[in-house]
């Protein structure tokens, strides 16, 4: 296993290995409140292989390519509107695109996204503005130049602020750096997408292996990480700290994108945390949330529990239509009881030791 593997996936600490590894046998979801897809068919013995397998697949490669995509497809927005071809409104459309697909795949931040720093390095708050103009100044002609950039200069936070607070005029250095700071966020993207790429060649099954576990027990810790992230750092934060200011200092307020970046990394947290297709995931190929390899482990009743508190979250998530600061509150309760759910009886069933995590707010 080569040199990147090993550091991407290195031992967590706090990671409990006490996980099963025994593979195919086959548990009846029987349990009373089973959703009718599952009661009368028998769920895979799910193991940390098959969740390893498709997480790295299919959630982490499919969402590193569309982020890839996107950041590029943002390079080609500022390209023609600082050559004065373009209306500002085109590169915020893809602005916001982007930064949909990379909230997506930072929702849980694991393996490269972790060891490369990848959310310093794109998504750093607070924004930093003088750090800004002094980054435009110096004008760094290329990539090896804006890593003399602070973080708190470059990556969305930088790119939203020039194009909603100080927008970059056409021929300008202020648009030549917004360009730069795209350049950046590609490389990161593309950076990324080979390193899921070159994951998903892990030999998840191998005998006496504690990669999967190791890794599945970091996926939970950083699905409960993401989680607070969202509810404390983004969410709650902001309004507790409000002081005597007009609004919340929330993230992405300049381009009114902040309710739209909640429900996305909402919607990656409550993808990976309960199933919402028809067909049973295939062990080793497709994503096994977390209800799913509860109810494969005959824990049906634990995993109804987990259902209802995340399906009670979504509707709290799904009524949030504004970020009125009492609103934001009763969307917090809800997004707290998952997270208690998780800490107090999912974590223990899956014998996952929860770590301390910088997103921790209380």
């Amino acid at each position: 296993m080569n040199h990147l593997l090993h550091r991407a996936l290195r031992p967590l600490a706090w990671a409990g290995t006490a996980l099963a590894l025994a593979a195919g046998a086959l548990t009846p979801a029987a349990a009373q409140g089973i959703p009718a897809a599952y009661a009368e068919v028998a769920l895979p013995f799910y193991t940390p292989p098959h969740l390893s397998a498709g997480l790295v697949t299919q959630w982490y490669g499919t969402n590193a390519a569309a982020f890839a995509g996107s950041a590029q497809a943002l390079i080609g927005g500022w390209q023609q509107y600082c050559a004065g071809q373009g209306a500002i409104g085109g590169v915020q459309q893809r602005w916001r695109a982007a930064a949909t697909d990379w909230e997506r795949l930072s929702a849980v931040a694991l393996g490269p996204l972790v060891e490369r720093r990848s959310m310093r390095l794109l998504d750093f708050q607070p924004l930093r503005p003088a750090a800004v103009r002094k980054a435009i100044t110096t004008a760094p002609r290329d990539l090896r130049a804006m890593e003399r950039v602070g973080a708190p200069a470059k990556g969305f936070p930088a790119l939203e602020w020039l194009l909603w607070t100080e927008p970059a005029a056409p021929n300008t250095p202020a648009c030549s750096y917004a360009l730069m700071a795209a350049r950046e966020v590609h490389a990161e993207a593309q950076a990324l997408q080979q390193a899921f790429a070159q994951l998903a060649q892990t030999p998840w099954d191998e005998d006496e292996s504690e990669v999967a576990p190791n890794l599945m027990a970091e996926f939970i810790n950083q699905w409960i990480g993401g989680l607070e992230r969202l509810r404390w750092q983004q969410m709650e934060k902001p309004v507790r700290s409000q002081g005597k200011a007009a609004a919340p200092d929330y993230a992405r307020s300049a381009s009114q994108t902040s309710l739209p970046s909640w429900r996305a990394q909402w919607s990656a947290l409550q993808a990976l945390a309960v199933h919402r297709g028809a067909a049973v995931p295939v062990p080793g190929k497709d994503i096994v949330p977390i209800e799913l390899y509860l109810r494969g482990r005959g824990l049906n009743d634990l995993a109804q529990q987990w259902v209802d508190a995340v399906q009670a979250a979504d509707q709290a998530m799904a009524q949030l239509q504004s970020t009125d600061k009492e609103a934001v509150l009763q969307a917090v309760k809800a997004l707290n009881q998952v997270k208690q759910q998780m800490q107090d009886k999912v974590a223990p069933a899956l014998q996952v030791n929860i770590g301390f995590s910088d997103a921790d707010g209380d």
